[in-house]
């Protein structure tokens, strides 16, 4: 599998950007019509934007030129993407605005961000970095203009991966933050509590800047005082939670070679099988019934594929069985074996992002068969609540996932940012 880092490397970051911002050196209006034109030159092939919004981002850049307090915004000038099913109003979009970011288009997802590939009747996404093969799903507009260089960071969210199987396919970073961490809702239920919002960045500095940004300071792993603590120990897993499927040897590699980082640093790394829920209807009745309760509740698609009839149908028949008490119990066992400070690293995919197809068009147990084969480690930590990023690990130039318990975002983060400085412990 090709590796993503080369690419992604030369575009210019969200710290670069918002820097040459504030010091005058370049405008918000030059900043966001560069951007406009990486979009018009790029996205013919790629096809990662639904809408692109010319003359109100352009005029957003104009008027936040004349803000007097331009010199001291964090995100100020920075472009970036919004996913199509997220409105501009939402609490989480207004926090990047207020903090200078300017959106400049919305990026396609599938239809009600069911699945884990993003192809609609008429549009496939491709991958800048690996072509011919899916960005990923739900959120693969948004890595995909992240990847191709058209924006430096893009709105996305996950439910049950839609933020780091992007990731992971395209080579960013990202973080599904802890529930009641970030600002904003996702739909009217957030998929009975599953699903977050969170942003795809090239590297993992742009994802701490923008996360110390959208949690008001909360979580700051930007500081350099705030290292890893003593008794900061890792667990890896290397068995997928979905009985009998496996990662390619290159996966396990990379996900080995982070632990290492910290195994070379002095710090406890253990192997270990995390006691993985082996039930699956709790969390299938919330993915399913999420969806239902769209298309109960929400506005009704001209064309409803048939994939999602058969989802929402099963959401429906299930709804009956959520309930907290499920969670709690599976997600205890959990933290039981990542006592303290502990974090778990897994492999971020068990095979190369699927080859783009009619998707869309395909019966409902294909999808969902493809999605469990090539990304079974994301959804787990929808369903228990636990924090869980994406980084690129440098030497094999393939991602890897941590986790860390509930809350524990700024350890994740600067857990992730040892990884990608290749061992440097910030």
């Amino acid at each position: 599998m090709a590796t993503h880092t080369s690419a992604i490397a030369q575009q210019p970051t969200v710290h670069e950007i918002a820097a040459q911002v504030r010091e005058g050196a370049l405008s918000p209006v030059d900043s966001v019509q560069r951007s406009l034109d990486a979009i018009a030159r790029l996205d013919g092939s790629i096809h990662a934007f639904r809408e692109v919004w010319v003359d109100a981002a352009l005029e957003a850049a104009r008027q936040l030129q004349r803000r007097p307090d331009l010199a001291e915004l964090p995100l100020a000038g920075v472009p970036f993407a919004l996913k199509e099913n997220t409105v501009a109003d939402n609490p989480f979009v207004r926090q990047l605005t207020d903090a200078g970011a300017i959106a400049v288009g919305a990026t396609v997802n599938p239809q009600f961000c069911t699945w884990g590939t993003t192809t609609l009747p008429g549009l496939t996404v491709d991958n800048p970095t690996l072509p011919g093969h899916t960005p990923g799903g739900s959120s693969g507009g948004s890595a995909a203009a992240v990847a191709a260089g058209m924006v430096p960071f893009a709105q996305g969210n996950d439910g049950m991966g839609s933020l780091r199987i992007p990731a992971a396919c395209c080579g960013l970073s990202t973080l599904k933050a802890t529930p009641g961490i970030m600002p904003g809702r996702v739909g009217g239920t957030d998929w009975f509590g599953m699903s977050v919002h969170g942003v795809l960045t090239i590297n993992n500095e742009d994802l701490c800047l923008i996360t110390k940004v959208l949690t008001d300071g909360l979580v700051d792993a930007e500081n350099p005082e705030k290292t890893l603590p003593e008794n900061f120990a890792v667990s890896v897993d290397l068995a997928a939670p979905v009985f009998g499927l496996k990662a390619a040897p290159e996966y396990v590699d990379a996900a080995q070679q982070a632990a290492k980082v910290f195994a070379d640093n002095g710090f406890a790394v253990t192997e270990k099988k995390m006691p993985y829920p082996l039930n699956p209807v709790p969390m299938l009745a919330r993915w399913t019934a999420g969806v239902a309760d769209e298309l109960r509740y929400g506005p009704r698609p001209d064309h409803l594929e048939w994939r999602n009839r058969v989802h929402a149908r099963l959401g429906r028949s299930l709804r009956f069985l959520i309930n907290d008490r499920q969670v709690v119990r599976d997600r205890a066992r959990i933290e039981r074996e990542l006592p303290g400070d502990t974090i778990l690293i897994t492999p971020a995919l068990a095979q190369i992002p699927p080859r783009n197809r009619a998707w869309h068009r395909m019966p409902w147990i294909v999808n969902l068969l493809s999605n469990l084969r090539f990304t079974p480690y994301a959804s787990t930590w929808n369903y228990l609540g636990f924090p869980a990023g994406i980084v690129v690990e440098p030497i094999s130039g393939l991602p890897v996932q941590l986790i860390a318990r509930p809350t524990q975002e700024r350890i994740l983060l600067t857990a992730m940012e040892t990884i990608a400085s290749g061992g440097r412990i910030v």
